[in-house]
């Protein structure tokens, strides 16, 4: 994070390797020397008009980059950021603050402060769109070695998954609520309203900004949902999906 504040890190969730502790082999591709600021500069001009801009995890290297330039905004066609619980449904332990924010609540404002309208795929919409059991049974069942990577990494996070449903419903198990499990899925939906617009059926563009303060409320994302402040809207708030839509583009990935 811009400021090293010491928070909770995701391995609970995803594993120490971030792909669910599966044993997964190092890729074979050489990582890049520098910064991933200095690379999101350079692809930019590279690109000019041309790239969108994903963002699936804390803010930081992007508040970097529009630090080192500030006319990025311009150079990408794009920002659409998965973070953030515009209704302060969080999941960490600032219970009103979504991981990516709370992870560094700094670049999250910077980010949101100097690009004048970004696209924001929020924790909650993950909740309220989950692959069903049945669907996820399909998608594991594709015979590709995509759908067995996905089947492999995605142990962990579904018992973490089932954990937390667990926890908020009060005792009751995922099977004792729909019979199967579920998976909540904020990265491909956030990759998934890039590739196709029409998965978005319905957004809201409001003013947001970030909570910097110390105290349980750091990291929440602050939803001018009445126009109160009077200040430009400066995010694309997805409200709702088509679950159709998605599914069709994740099956089409994993085949």
């Amino acid at each position: 994070s811009l400021l090293d504040s010491p928070v909770e890190d995701a391995a609970g969730f995803h594993g120490n390797d971030g792909l669910d502790d599966a044993d997964i082999p190092p890729a074979s591709i050489e990582i890049a020397s520098g910064h991933a600021a200095e690379a999101i500069c350079s692809f930019g001009t590279k690109y000019t008009g041309t790239l969108d801009l994903v963002a699936l995890g804390p803010l930081t290297n992007i508040a970097v980059a529009l630090m080192l330039d500030p006319s990025l905004p311009e150079k990408y066609r794009s920002l659409t950021i998965m973070g953030g619980a515009i209704r302060a449904q969080g999941n960490t332990s600032n219970y009103t603050a979504e991981y990516n924010f709370y992870r560094d609540p700094e670049a999250a404002q910077i980010v949101l402060s100097r690009w004048p309208m970004v696209t924001i795929v929020d924790w909650e919409i993950s909740l309220a769109y989950p692959i069903d059991g049945n669907n996820l049974t399909r998608l594991f069942a594709l015979n590709s070695e995509r759908a067995k990577f996905f089947e492999k990494i995605s142990q962990k996070t579904l018992t973490s998954i089932e954990n937390f449903i667990v926890s908020k419903e009060g005792g009751y198990s995922v099977a004792d609520t729909t019979g199967k499990r579920i998976f909540y899925a904020p990265d491909p939906i956030a990759i998934a309203v890039v590739l196709d617009s029409d998965v978005i059926t319905r957004s809201e563009q409001r003013y947001v900004t970030v909570e910097t303060a110390s105290g349980l409320s750091r990291g929440q994302s602050m939803v001018d949902w009445m126009g109160f402040s009077g200040k430009t809207p400066n995010a694309n708030l997805v409200t709702e999906i088509s679950t159709e839509q998605f599914l069709q583009i994740v099956e089409k990935a994993l085949s």
